[in-house]
């Protein structure tokens, strides 16, 4: 198994989180990867295309035979599964950015990009021609460089909050922020959303999830008391409520069957 992730060059960097490079064969203990929404989007290039997605509480099926891609406005909890092995490259974009590559989406679903960005396949093509991993991030970097860079007034307001909302580990909540940037919890709600693709609520209990459970797995004998009130859940049914809106199931089953790696959609 390979897993690399590469911070984009700094010029680019105010839009794009990270490149990250995944390779697995099929073996008898990894069945299939779970998918962890952190609300940024991605530009998926996969090498196989033969993979299956399923999600939501009844685990639907979604085949994805295109070779690039994004998920859109899908349910948790999220598993891929695939055949012999799994080959995929992603640029991820920053969240804040979501809406600046892709605003034109108005279907749920897996989303065939290749319909949408001209050259993207000649894109995928370069990246899985036996190069390393070093350069799979040059090639994905001046396939950034052709889009547009120059973000919105109204993004650039919204990279603030996002930005902020990771400084305190997503331990906010609406009316702070609106207190914070003095404007209304229906514009701080609206923009967000428009620019984000998520909703400013969902995005603050993500980030707090997602950074609770990178802290859990760091320090696997902490309890879940402690952990708990380490994230200012004093609530074990609030606790257990955010976790399953991020995860798709509740902490004990989450944890108790952890794989040996965890991914990002």
């Amino acid at each position: 198994m390979i897993i690399k992730s590469e911070l984009a060059e700094l010029s680019l960097q105010h839009l794009i989180k990270e490149y990250y490079y995944f390779s697995k064969k099929m073996d008898a203990t990894v069945k299939y990867v779970p998918v962890i929404d952190d609300c940024c989007y991605d530009f998926v290039f996969f090498k196989e295309c033969n993979s299956v997605l399923t999600y939501g509480e009844k685990q639907s099926i979604l085949p994805i035979p295109f070779k690039v891609f994004t998920i859109h406005d899908l349910s948790p909890p999220y598993t891929l599964k695939f055949e012999v092995s799994l080959t995929f490259f992603t640029i991820k974009v920053q969240p804040w950015a979501n809406a600046h590559f892709f605003s034109y989406l108005d279907t749920s679903g897996i989303i065939d990009l290749s319909l949408e960005k001209a050259g993207i396949l000649a894109v995928r093509e370069q990246l899985f021609n036996d190069v390393p991993i070093r350069d799979m991030c040059t090639i994905a970097s001046d396939f950034v460089k052709e889009q547009s860079l120059i973000l919105s007034s109204s993004a650039l307001f919204v990279k603030d909050v996002c930005e902020y909302i990771y400084s305190v580990k997503g331990m906010t909540s609406v009316n702070l922020l609106s207190e914070k940037y003095n404007k209304t919890r229906q514009y701080l709600n609206r923009i967000f959303k428009q620019e984000v693709l998520y909703s400013l609520k969902k995005f603050i209990i993500t980030v707090r999830i997602m950074d609770l459970v990178k802290f859990k797995i760091k320090n696997k004998h902490i309890s879940m008391t402690e952990l708990c009130y380490t994230y200012d859940y004093f609530d074990q049914s609030h606790f257990n409520r955010d976790f399953k809106k991020v995860c798709g199931v509740t902490p004990m089953q989450f944890f108790n069957d952890l794989p040996e790696f965890l991914f990002r959609h």
